[in-house]
Formats: structure tokens, C-alpha cells, sequence
């Protein structure tokens, strides 16, 4: 069976709402000088800085409710959509809004609470029945439950209601690919790529598509528009890095891919699928004192895992440190996955 390796996640989908059109601060936010400066760093996506101010802000003060708004988007960007849940829920105890309840599901998916997501983007609905992305939230929620009859639906009713979104092709491309519907997901993600062409995912899930149906040439393209597209973002999103890097890998070019992933590996220092990846490749290359560093960094980045372990056991076995073999090979087999949960 194919197996494939990341996650839907929702937070692409949902930065437009949270940078560009969601609710609006109130017509005294300009009087307080800090509200202006925390609202100034916020649309300029300076958001350590702005959560600061926001912080201060008590619940007495008239700011409150748009305070929390922020600092919920600020959260949910950041990877801590618990935090980010409880500020959108207290903003919505003000006002409803179908943006804030889409917010409000990302989060609550992002937590694993489709039920909750699900109630949340049914809410939007009934706000605004015409609110597309609340259309887009749904399918990524059927596509987590392998429901992809239902996904399919929800982004057809969402591209229906609005066909210029990059966000819900690139996710309508994502349930295609994970249904293995290869030639409709390329087209999905190149519909993506002709609204935004500096979609750096988009790039790379296409790169990952057309691999997978085997025009390898194309694929490199792809991917090498994405890393180039990622140059100029001023987010890093490893993902590029680790895809070109396997494909890379996966046709032998070793000296290529090495030059990828320690291009990836100089941004992002901490990112431990990086490293990973980056040892396997030393590792095929023969430089087995290189390829145990990454391993044992990688190791420390993410903690315990079956892969990492499994591979240092092989790295240190053909060193010939049967102790440091040994203990990784015994971390793996503690750590594998049950085939039969």
C-alpha cells in the first residue's frame, strides 16, 4: 500500500482570514498608541512582537474582544491551537462571526477535535451560507477521516462559491492525491499555482504528484520552482527542502541532495526531518561519522522515534560500534509502530 507522509493541515487555508480580511478592529483602536502599534506589527506579520501588547490588554478594557481575536491568530500561526481555541471562543462570546468560527474549527482540528471543527464550520454556515471557506474547512476535516466522497463535495460547494482561491485548489489537490487520483490532483495544484505562483506547497505537492506518476522531469521542475519560491517567503517552510531532498536521494544523485538538505539544514538548524533525511543520505554516501552526527541531532530534536533509532543502529553497526548499534537498535524496536493496534 502507498504510503503517504504528511497530514492535511489547515493553517495555509486560514492565514488569508487571519491576515487580510478578518474582523476589524473597532474605530477607537487608533486613539491608544500601543493598540496602533500592536495592530501595525500585526499586519506587518510581526507577530512575537504584537503578541506582546496584546497580552497586556485586561478584560475590562473595550479592546478586549479584538485583543483575543489577535492573539488567537497569532496562536493558531504559531502551533498552539489550545491557546489559540479559548481566544476565539471568548471573541465569539462578543460577536459572531463565520470568519472567527472557521478560525475557531482550524484550531480545534489542528487538535484532533473534528467533531468540534466540524460543529464549528456548520456554525459558520449558518451565519453566512454562502461563506466558502467554511465549504474548504469541511473538506479538510472529511479528508482527515478518509472521507473523501464528502471532501470532494465540500470543495466543489467551496470552489463553486468562489473558483479563484489558491488555498482551496491546493486542499482540493491534496484529497485527490491522498485518494490516489494522481492526474486530477496535478491539475488541482497547478489550478493553485496560476492563481498564487509563489505557493511554495503548491510546488511541492505538484513536484510530489507528477513523481509519483513517474515524469520525473517535470517533478524536478517543480520542485526547483518551489525552493526558488521559498528564497523569497519570509517564513521557512522546510517541506521543499525534504521533498527535493528524498527525490533527490530516491534517484541516487547523493551529492544533490546533499546540497539540498544542508542548504535546508543552515535555515532551519532545529528541524529534525531535516537532519534525518540528511543522514540517510551521509549514510549512502559512505561518510558515516557525518551521517551519525545528523542522526544523534535529529534524535535530540524530535525525541524518541522508531526511524531515527533504526537508522543510527545501521550507521553505527557499519562503523562497527556494536554497543551504540545495539542500544539504537533496542530503542527501535521499543519505539516501533503496531502493525495490529
Amino acid at each position: 500500500m502507498r504510503q503517504h507522509r504528511r497530514e492535511v493541515v489547515l493553517t495555509g487555508l486560514l492565514i488569508v482570514l487571519i491576515v487580510g480580511r478578518v474582523v476589524p478592529a473597532p474605530s477607537g483602536w487608533s486613539s491608544d498608541q500601543d493598540f496602533l502599534t500592536a495592530e501595525k506589527l500585526f499586519r506587518a506579520k510581526e507577530f512575537h512582537e504584537a503578541e506582546q501588547y496584546y497580552s497586556q490588554v485586561e478584560s475590562g478594557n473595550a479592546h478586549y474582544p479584538i485583543a483575543q481575536l489577535r492573539l488567537g491568530t497569532i496562536y493558531y500561526l504559531t502551533e498552539r491551537p489550545a491557546q489559540a481555541e479559548k481566544c476565539f471562543l471568548i471573541f465569539l462570546k462578543f460577536k459572531k462571526s463565520p470568519e472567527v468560527y472557521c478560525l475557531l474549527a482550524g484550531a480545534q482540528f489542528n487538535l484532533r477535535s473534528f467533531n468540534l471543527a466540524t460543529n464549528s464550520a456548520l456554525q459558520a454556515l449558518r451565519l453566512d451560507p454562502k461563506f466558502a471557506n467554511a465549504y474548504t474547512v469541511l473538506g479538510m476535516i472529511h479528508t482527515a477521516e478518509k472521507d473523501f466522497t464528502n471532501a470532494q463535495a465540500a470543495y466543489r460547494e467551496a470552489l463553486k462559491l468562489n473558483d479563484n482561491d489558491s488555498d482551496t485548489w491546493f486542499m482540493f489537490g491534496q484529497a485527490l492525491f491522498l485518494h490516489d487520483d494522481f492526474v486530477e490532483a496535478a491539475k488541482a495544484f497547478d489550478r493553485a499555482l496560476k492563481i498564487n505562483p509563489q505557493s511554495v506547497r503548491s510546488y511541492e505537492n505538484l513536484g510530489r504528484t507528477q513523481d509519483t506518476m513517474g515524469d520525473v522531469k517535470e517533478a524536478e521542475e517543480s520542485f526547483k520552482k518551489g525552493l526558488n519560491a521559498s528564497h523569497t517567503q519570509k517564513y521557512f517552510d522546510p517541506h521543499i527542502y525534504i521533498e527535493y531532498g528524498e527525490f533527490l536521494l530516491k534517484l541516487d544523485r547523493l551529492t544533490d541532495s546533499q546540497s539540498v538538505l544542508e542548504e535546508g539544514s543552515r535555515i532551519a538548524p532545529r528541524d529534525a526531518e531535516i537532519r534525518y533525511v540528511l543522514s540517510r543520505v551521509y549514510f549512502r554516501m559512505h561518510h558515516l561519522q557525518e551521517a551519525a552526527q545528523e542522526g544523534e541531532t535529529a534524535l535530540q530534536l524530535r525525541g524518541p522515534d522508531y526511524k531515527i533509532d533504526f537508522l543510527l543502529a545501521q550507521i553505527y553497526t557499519a562503523i562497527g560500534n556494536s554497543q551504540e548499534a545495539s542500544k539504537h537498535a533496542a530503542r527501535a524496536a521499543s519505539t516501533a509502530p503496531n502493525p495490529h493496534p
